[in-house]
């Protein structure tokens, strides 16, 4: 009942702003897909409940929002509909309609105030992010209250409070945070952008109930008393000097419950300890040349609306660590990737891109992920990821433009996800053609092999591409595991995809049926494992 009011109230309000309409306007979005799935026991696509009996699962997004810029006034509301939906859990179908955002923004001179659901960051996020990532799921909104002051173009100050999103309710836990951003011009051409960040949760009295029933089923030397209250602290900045741009962050949370060292340790146990994250990058940039170096070092820095086990991986997330690893959009290559690990990871990577003309362009990537505790442990068990990764692009003409490519990437996939060897080493060569007929016309051209032999075994993808603007585009592709290693798939099994695209206005229809193969999805830098599909899916988007 509470959503259905919350809906009312927020609708009313976008209705008496119209009432202004020739200081304000509506906009909005609809976002709408379904999936129709197939069975098919050859590739993992079974034994669920979407292939053994629902067969159909849907989901859509509605958004309205009003702007009178007169009043300098905002309002919007956001309707959520999931039917037998594998969006937020894969495996598990679920199925809910109601309000999923509003907000009301007023500003009143230098001050902002917004109320509802609120999408904001602190730095980089390691200490606060609230952020939705529909691809994966991830719809962690501040429900709230939010104050933004503004001191002149040097100095701005935000406060904010509330409880987290969890679906169409609420997560008990109370959040406050303060946010101060600087912008200081030093003199010509050096500029400092100083920030400091402070974060308390607060559980409440049921969560902390549960926390102290976990401990007490410890044995005496592992129990320890629990907090209400956890403290996270950052400080950064960003300095531009000329071509250079120094990004620093460090931050540092209190001690509280958290969840033991999943590296090594399977049990889901907790322990009290207080973490720290220090995070850099460091850019150069001319024309035609650019170099950056990332470094990151993190050790028990798990923030979560509490250690409590959730259903869905990213619920109660309150902090966002960067990933250092490169986040590759090419079918193979993007099957390895190393998302941030919150008990303990040292990372190091670099990136070096070169265009000597408008013609040509080449670029050379590496990371490196590893324990920063070595020593105590066996060696072959250090290495979390690693990768090198070379792609070079030419335009001979104006209509053909080539590109091609190799990654190397070594996998921990024992620690990512739980199973599976600890060194996968996955060598992956790839090219692409891009043909221009004319001004409407284009064709693409991907092809990719991979050689990976303690996890799938031997890879082909291929993929066509016709764009036919401003309204058609089409694609076929197979992904084809030639020489499966038998310890994971004893089967050589096709995963073929058909793509087709309309778009007309602001309005865009696709349809396309999918086998697609089980592994690590990612999005933003943030990952999850999802199982195999078969099936058809169907999907809407429109502006206004």
């Amino acid at each position: 009942m509470y959503r259905y009011k919350v809906f009312y109230a927020a609708l009313f309000l976008l209705i008496c702003g119209s009432a202004g309409a020739q200081w304000g306007y509506f906009s909005g979005s609809l976002e709408s897909n379904a999936n129709f799935f197939i069975r098919d026991k050859k590739i993992g696509a079974a034994n669920l409940p979407h292939y053994d009996n629902l067969k159909v699962g849907a989901d859509a997004f509605f958004n309205l929002n009003y702007t009178n810029d007169k009043y300098e006034l905002e309002a919007g509301v956001r309707l959520d509909m999931f039917y037998n939906s594998i969006l937020r859990i894969p495996t598990t179908p679920y199925t809910a309609v109601g309000v999923g955002n509003f907000f009301i923004k007023k500003k009143v001179k230098d001050l902002t105030i917004t109320g509802g659901y609120i999408y904001d960051q602190i730095g980089t996020g390691i200490i606060y992010r609230a952020y939705e990532e529909r691809a994966l799921g991830i719809d962690n909104a501040l429900l709230g209250l939010r104050l933004e002051y503004n001191i002149k173009d040097w100095l701005k100050l935000k406060a904010f409070t509330g409880v987290q999103k969890l679906k169409f309710s609420i997560q008990k836990p109370i959040i406050v945070g303060f946010n101060a951003d600087g912008n200081f011009n030093i003199k010509q051409k050096v500029i400092l952008a100083p920030g400091i960040g402070v974060v308390n949760r607060s559980m409440d009295q049921k969560t902390i109930e549960q926390v102290v029933t976990t401990i007490e089923s410890y044995d005496t030397a592992g129990r320890f008393v629990p907090k209400y209250n956890t403290y996270a602290f950052t400080v950064y900045n960003t300095l531009t000097a000329g071509d250079f741009t120094w990004y620093a962050e460090g931050a540092y949370k209190t001690t509280e419950a958290i969840k033991k060292d999943q590296i090594r340790d399977a049990k889901d146990s907790l322990i009290n300890a207080p973490g720290n994250c220090v995070y850099t990058t460091l850019n150069y940039s001319k024309k035609g040349f650019g170099i950056t170096f990332q470094f990151k070092r993190t050790e028990n820095f798990y923030l979560h609306t509490s250690p409590n086990p959730t259903e869905a991986l990213f619920d109660g997330m309150l902090s966002f660590l960067p990933p250092v690893s490169r986040q590759n959009s090419l079918r193979l290559p993007a099957r390895y990737f190393a998302p941030s690990l919150e008990n303990r990871e040292l990372a190091f990577g670099a990136e070096v891109i070169y265009s000597p003309n408008r013609k040509m362009t080449f670029t050379f990537q590496g990371s490196y992920v590893r324990d920063f505790l070595m020593k105590k442990y066996h060696p072959t068990d250090t290495v979390f990821f690693a990768e090198s990764y070379f792609q070079a692009l030419f335009k001979p003409i104006k209509s053909i433009e080539v590109e091609f490519g190799f990654q190397y990437a070594r996998y921990n996939k024992f620690l990512y996800r739980k199973e599976g060897d600890p060194e996968v080493n996955a060598y992956t060569p790839f090219a692409e053609l891009t043909y221009k007929i004319n001004h409407k016309h284009s064709l693409r051209f991907e092809f990719q092999y991979q050689h990976v032999i303690k996890d799938y075994g031997q890879w082909l993808y291929a993929l066509l591409e016709y764009n036919f603007a401003p309204h058609f585009s089409f694609a076929v592709s197979d992904m084809w595991n030639f020489k499966p290693n038998p310890d994971v798939n004893p089967n050589a099994n096709h995963y073929y995809s058909i793509f087709a695209g309309y778009t007309i206005g602001p309005h865009r229809f696709t349809i396309s049926y999918v086998k697609q193969v089980e592994g690590i999805v990612c999005t933003g830098g943030v990952c999850r494992l999802e199982p195999a599909f078969s099936g058809v899916k169907v999907g809407v988007n429109s502006t206004f």
